[in-house]
């Protein structure tokens, strides 16, 4: 995923997409979201470096809610700075604002599908370990 968002990202600079396609900007801020959602998940719950008792929706909501705006603010706060935003252009709040409700709404497809998954592992070892 995050192949296919730095690749997107390149075609849309190189070609200036994000200024002549307005949706362009929401697909990569979504598909952004995703995978920052699964990257913090995975970091969490299961890469090893955390020994996390819960796994349940609470728990990955605010792992992956967390994880991902942060990013997501920090983006927004980078862009300012290399001067690709201006606070005083008229756009700019419905911009950032369109950007960061993107970024949520792809955080949350990702967070519920990876935990729908997680619930179905579940399911799946827990009925092997009854046939057992």
């Amino acid at each position: 995923m995050l192949a296919i968002v730095g690749v997107l990202h390149y075609v849309a600079t190189a070609n200036y997409l994000y200024w002549s396609t307005n949706e362009f900007d929401s697909l990569v801020h979504f598909l952004g979201g995703s995978t920052l959602s699964v990257f913090f998940l995975w970091l969490y719950f299961f890469s090893g470096f955390f020994n996390p008792q819960n796994r349940n929706l609470a728990r990955f909501l605010i792992i992956s809610i967390l994880g991902s705006m942060f990013v997501a603010v920090s983006w927004e706060i980078f862009e300012l700075f290399l001067g690709e935003a201006e606070i005083n252009k008229v756009g700019y709040p419905f911009d950032t604002t369109m950007d960061l409700i993107m970024d949520l709404l792809g955080i949350l497809a990702a967070c519920l599908y990876s935990f729908i998954r997680e619930l179905g592992i579940r399911k799946k070892v827990q009925t092997n370990n009854e046939q057992s």
